[in-house]
Protein backbone atom coordinates (compact mmCIF):
# COMPACT_ATOMS: atom_id res chain seq x y z
CA UNK A 1 0.00 0.00 0.00
CA UNK A 2 1.17 3.67 -0.86
CA UNK A 3 0.99 6.40 1.36
CA UNK A 4 1.08 10.35 -0.06
CA UNK A 5 2.12 13.24 2.70
CA UNK A 6 0.66 16.60 0.96
CA UNK A 7 2.14 19.63 2.43
CA UNK A 8 -0.36 22.13 1.04
CA UNK A 9 0.71 25.63 0.63
CA UNK A 10 -0.58 29.57 -1.52
CA UNK A 11 0.43 27.84 -4.75
CA UNK A 12 2.61 25.07 -4.23
CA UNK A 13 2.05 21.37 -3.23
CA UNK A 14 4.86 19.46 -1.45
CA UNK A 15 4.15 15.51 -2.43
CA UNK A 16 6.00 12.51 -0.90
CA UNK A 17 5.39 8.89 -1.32
CA UNK A 18 6.11 6.05 0.72
CA UNK A 19 5.37 2.15 1.05
CA UNK A 20 4.28 0.13 3.92
CA UNK A 21 7.63 0.75 5.97
CA UNK A 22 7.66 4.28 6.05
CA UNK A 23 10.02 4.87 4.11
CA UNK A 24 9.66 7.73 1.45
CA UNK A 25 10.44 6.63 -1.81
CA UNK A 26 9.55 10.02 -4.14
CA UNK A 27 9.25 13.19 -3.33
CA UNK A 28 7.33 16.32 -5.94
CA UNK A 29 6.98 19.96 -6.02
CA UNK A 30 3.66 20.10 -8.00
CA UNK A 31 1.74 23.56 -8.63
CA UNK A 32 -2.08 23.01 -8.22
CA UNK A 33 -3.06 21.97 -11.77
CA UNK A 34 -0.27 19.35 -11.56
CA UNK A 35 -1.38 17.91 -8.13
CA UNK A 36 -4.98 17.99 -9.26
CA UNK A 37 -3.68 15.80 -12.10
CA UNK A 38 -1.60 13.57 -10.00
CA UNK A 39 -4.09 12.48 -7.82
CA UNK A 40 -6.21 11.79 -10.42
CA UNK A 41 -3.88 9.38 -11.65
CA UNK A 42 -3.31 7.39 -8.32
CA UNK A 43 -4.46 3.81 -9.08
CA UNK A 44 -4.65 2.45 -6.34
CA UNK A 45 -6.20 3.07 -3.13
CA UNK A 46 -4.22 5.77 -0.66
CA UNK A 47 -4.00 6.92 2.84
Amino acid sequence: MKRIAVDLAKSVYQVAESVRSGQVVQRKRLNREAFRRYIQEQAEPVE
